[in-house]
């Protein structure tokens, strides 16, 4: 697996299995020893961590933005710079995952904050059309329908919204990825659940596939 963001800079795994030195950051995939290696400078270590969580981070960046938006590769590149730039900051280092899906929360926000400033936000209309010959036509237009509700959501509770219902995160955790209080983050997942059952009444197809479900 290969990517090159913007700055050019390649996430790509390196490590050659038969490298010893690479033993450091690879035993039982414990993310305390890659986090303690991306602090210490281990040129292998980020292209471990991009390994272990880029899949992760995509699947989030893709339920918050749909997997039409055209800019998600370069979302993806900002989310592993920050986090390589942020590691020392992480005083837990076995809730990494966590702290990533932070960050992405973080990073896609402001991109739809900065989308609202200079326009409206792209629909992610065609959110499936990656798969669309798999699934049938009720489904791909669910999928239309649910990305058009999350675009009339305000950033906060649509990231309360997806973490909590479709990532399927606890409260606790959808507080820590928001960084923000759990009554807060309770607030916003009660404000945007009760956004999306007033909202449903419009999609009859994402009503249907519901009932599916």
């Amino acid at each position: 697996m290969q990517y090159y963001g913007r700055s050019g800079v390649s996430a790509s795994p390196a490590i050659e299995r038969d490298d010893p030195a690479a033993s450091s950051v690879r035993v039982a995939e414990d993310d305390s020893i890659l986090v303690s290696a991306l602090v210490k400078g281990d040129p292998r270590a980020p292209s471990i961590l991009f390994d272990r969580y880029g899949a992760h981070v995509q699947r989030v960046l893709a339920r918050m933005l749909g997997y039409a938006e055209p800019e998600r590769a370069d979302l993806l590149h900002d989310v592993f710079v920050r986090a390589l730039e942020r590691i020392g900051e992480l005083k837990n280092p076995r809730a990494l995952k966590h702290w990533l899906t932070g960050i992405t929360v973080f990073t896609t926000q402001e991109w739809i904050r900065r989308r609202r400033r200079v326009g409206p936000p792209r629909e992610p209309a065609g959110a499936d059309r990656h798969q669309a010959t798999a699934i049938e036509p009720e489904a791909r237009e669910a999928v239309r329908a649910f990305y058009d509700v999350m675009s009339r959501f305000d950033p906060d509770e649509r990231a309360a919204f997806i973490l909590r219902f479709v990532e399927g995160m606890t409260l606790g955790e959808v507080a820590e990825a928001c960084e923000v209080s759990l009554s807060t983050a309770r607030r916003r997942i009660s404000r945007a659940d009760d956004r999306f059952r007033a909202l449903m009444p419009q999609y009859p197809a994402l009503i249907e596939r519901l009932r599916r479900t």
